[in-house]
């Protein structure tokens, strides 16, 4: 580890936890950089700064391998401001796309690149907007990262995560900090998001919903049942069958892509939690989004994606009284489909989808209902 030094700049890490804190420590160039964390969670940051260091561990080749990490400092968000620091190469905002705005707030007069690890690019416009400030960038970490860690190593550090050996895509006009990164450009940025977008984000909610169902604890879990794994692969069949028709992306790009995400779903080295994949079902039922979006598309190229339509029912069957969209169960017991149809999901009354879940919602329901129930009793 180099020495540190008043030399070394500061690279701003907001929102510690699954990419932030598992992922992009493996990225950076933490011989040239110190980190500093910013996060809501007051015991976690307490811990950062007690502990002044933790460790994440990357999956590569079937292995994991170990990083101890130097903390420099950590702050709860309310206590944190960067007009407290004057070394910053860069910060890296990975608090999910509600918080934005907010979060934005203490970076007031920042003169450095702000990274967005958002999974939602419009995340960009809405901070740039928010500080009245251009250089903000967005940027895609094609990479599973648990928001925790083996019991093993759990009990060796309770700050530990575990994450992939993957790829972190930035826009190439974003300046001024290096590391392991891949500057792209916007062609190529779109090309990866909308891999990660249908192919990532759709399946992989799919098979998070349907595991929390079943009552797993890991999504590695959910995909060793063999009726979970058809759905979850039937959902990427047809994600790619629409990318294939609507985009002209390489069809061998997308092909590999699909593999690949199939078989990181079912690492057992990852230890990947449902409750980080499922949670704000609300967000991930989004008009233009991964289950939605992902439906229109397929049915505006002429056929039923009956896999994704599962994926929806699942996603609105999903109950965690400690998620914030917890009041999805109320509004489904007590809201008429149409009222649902429109005014939670979005939908036209009359429009393709509209008709399609108002007669395969029922159908699906009871099908998955059925299903979950046959699970339960293999699992005990």
């Amino acid at each position: 580890m180099a020495n540190r030094g008043s030399f070394m700049k500061e690279i701003v890490i907001m929102g510690a936890g699954a990419i932030g804190r598992g992922f992009l420590p493996w990225m950076l160039n933490l011989n040239k950089y110190e980190l500093i964390f910013v996060d809501t969670n007051r015991k976690l940051v307490s811990l950062f700064n007690q502990q002044k260091q933790y460790r994440t561990y990357r999956v590569k080749s079937g292995k994991l391998e170990e990083k101890i990490v130097a903390v420099k400092k950590a702050y709860c968000s309310p206590d944190f401001s960067i007009a407290k620091l004057n070394n910053v190469a860069a910060v890296f905002m990975n608090v999910g796309p509600r918080n934005c705005r907010q979060a934005a707030q203490c970076l007031q007069g920042i003169t450095c690149p702000i990274i967005l690890c958002e999974n939602d690019p419009e995340t960009v416009n809405i901070v740039q907007k928010s500080l009245n400030y251009k250089r903000a960038y967005f940027a895609i970490p094609d990479v599973i990262t648990s928001n925790t860690a083996s019991p093993d190593n759990l009990a060796k550090d309770l700050l530990a995560v575990h994450t992939e050996d993957g790829t972190l895509f930035i826009d190439q006009a974003a300046d001024g900090f290096e590391g392991s990164i891949s500057f792209c450009s916007k062609e190529e940025l779109d090309k990866q998001w909308a891999a990660k977008l249908y192919l990532h984000n759709t399946t992989h909610c799919i098979a998070a919903y349907l595991g929390s169902l079943v009552g797993v604890k890991y999504l590695h879990e959910s995909m060793e049942f063999p009726e979970i794994r058809k759905i979850v692969t039937g959902a990427m069949s047809e994600m790619l069958t629409a990318l294939k028709l609507r985009w002209e992306i390489p069809h061998s790009f997308l092909d590999w892509y699909a593999d690949k995400e199939i078989q990181r779903f079912s690492n057992k080295l990852l230890y990947d939690p449902i409750s980080r994949v499922a949670r704000e079902p609300l967000r991930k039922l989004e008009l233009e989004g991964r289950l939605i979006g992902a439906a229109q598309i397929c049915l505006s190229l002429g056929f039923i994606p009956y896999n994704i339509l599962t994926g929806i029912v699942s996603a609105m069957l999903f109950e965690d009284p400690k998620d914030s969209d917890n009041h999805l169960a109320f509004m489904r017991e007590t809201l008429s489909p149409q009222i649902l149809s429109s005014y939670i999901l979005g939908l036209r009354k009359g429009e393709v989808l509209d008709l399609v879940m108002k007669e395969q919602f029922p159908k699906l329901t009871l099908k998955l209902e059925s299903l979950i129930h046959n699970l339960r009793k293999e699992k005990k």
